[in-house]
């Protein structure tokens, strides 16, 4: 059961509202928020009966994954032939992740900008096959038409990334190591890593 984990194979499922909490605390640079569906429950009065303006969080991921895992997510939306070149956003950065089950029987898209997370499902109830060339494209066009609009008037802003704790280095793409001269032309590419780990 364990070992399907790292494909994204769940025994048991996931909703879409776990999966987008789990994609925001990446976007949160890595502290895991509880999500609610609601902010506050008030009587007829105006007394406050339940608040959750304050949600439980707790951090999940060091901010220097958070950031790697981002910066990695948004050649799946920028990058020529990724997965999620449809959900690209004309005024913002995006980051995300594509994700088909089985026969095409599921198609999502899970993503977020510096702003917000959305994460979108298209299937059948009745568990049925979807048209490929059709219907599994649903999930990133979904996405791409409600934050288009949810972005419209918002600033530009790039995602957050901790800058003393990465340092950009140029290496061969074929071996992930430092570039030789003759060996590696045309096979350059310029990468982060944290201070620490780059080639040497």
């Amino acid at each position: 059961i364990q070992q399907a984990l790292a494909l994204g194979g769940l025994t048991d499922g996931v909703s879409n509202f776990e999966l987008n909490a789990a994609y925001a605390a990446i976007a949160n640079e890595g502290v895991y928020i509880e999500p609610t569906l609601y902010t506050k429950v008030i009587d007829h009065d105006g007394n406050v009966l339940i608040d959750k303006t304050n949600p439980n969080s707790h951090r999940v991921l060091r901010e220097e994954t958070a950031f790697l895992l981002t910066d990695a997510m948004q050649d799946v939306v920028s990058a020529p032939g990724g997965t999620g070149g449809r959900c690209k956003l004309p005024n913002m950065p995006a980051a995300g992740k594509t994700g088909t089950t089985s026969d095409n029987k599921d198609s999502w898209f899970a993503g977020f900008t510096p702003y917000y997370t959305a994460t979108t499902w298209v299937g059948y109830d009745n568990n049925a096959k979807m048209n490929t060339s059709t219907e599994t494209p649903l999930s990133r066009t979904l996405w791409k038409k409600v934050m288009s609009e949810i972005h419209e008037d918002l600033e530009t802003i790039p995602f957050y990334m901790p800058e003393e704790s990465f340092v950009e280095v140029t290496v061969c793409s074929e071996s992930g190591k430092l570039p030789i001269p003759g060996l590696c032309d045309g096979t350059m590419i310029t990468e982060y890593f944290e201070v620490g780990t780059e080639p040497v």
